[in-house]
């Protein structure tokens, strides 16, 4: 709606998008998130609130020296993680056009994360055969909240007068020394 004596860029604009994200850090070995995110925007300033699920599986190798046979084990652990996210962010929006937005984002950023992985390992060695007689790998279930902050930039770029590409960079780190650094895309559809 505009009002007259408005532009179009004073209205107030709504928006939502649906991503698909590669944590780069090496945090829980990467990973991959879905997100959606709803947006609010008027003239050049908004805020952003999404909520995702971040999953990561990843190959822990632990690395035994036998001194005495000369060999070296090596027994690998899948780990996984599951995290749930949420992020409220202000937006400032330096390039608005008909069909490219650009908008840096800066905000606070929670997290609770489910982490299985190594705890400790029992197993039994033949030298002479070179290969495990036994072996026991205990895994541990770890919990963990995180809260801290988020900044990025969002590039959407829209074909169709309600419906475009969304191109993101965020950065988040957490009070727990835990830091993503996600890159992706997806669709974005104005409301």
């Amino acid at each position: 709606m505009v009002v007259l004596g408005q532009s179009e860029k004073d209205t107030i604009r709504y928006n939502i998008s649906l991503e698909y994200l590669i944590d780069l850090s090496d945090t829980y070995g990467g990973g991959e998130m879905f997100t959606g995110e709803f947006g609010i925007s008027r003239s050049w300033y908004g805020a952003r609130l999404s909520y995702g699920h971040f999953l990561s599986q990843s190959v822990f190798i632990f690395t035994i020296p036998l001194e005495e046979s000369g060999f070296i084990l090596e027994i690998p652990f899948e780990e996984m993680t599951i995290m749930k996210t949420s992020t409220l962010s202000l937006t400032i929006l330096p390039i608005q056009g008909r069909k490219f937005f650009a908008e840096l984002l800066f905000g606070a950023a929670y997290a609770r994360a489910k982490w299985s992985g190594y705890k400790s390992l029992e197993y039994t060695f033949d030298t002479v055969e070179g290969k495990f007689t036994s072996l026991y790998r205990d895994y541990q279930l770890v919990k963990e909240t995180y809260f801290g902050y988020q900044a990025g930039i969002t590039i959407s770029y829209y074909p169709l007068k309600t419906a475009g590409l969304e191109l993101d960079v965020r950065i988040q780190d957490f009070n727990n020394k835990a830091s993503f650094f996600f890159i992706g895309g997806g669709l974005c559809f104005k409301l």
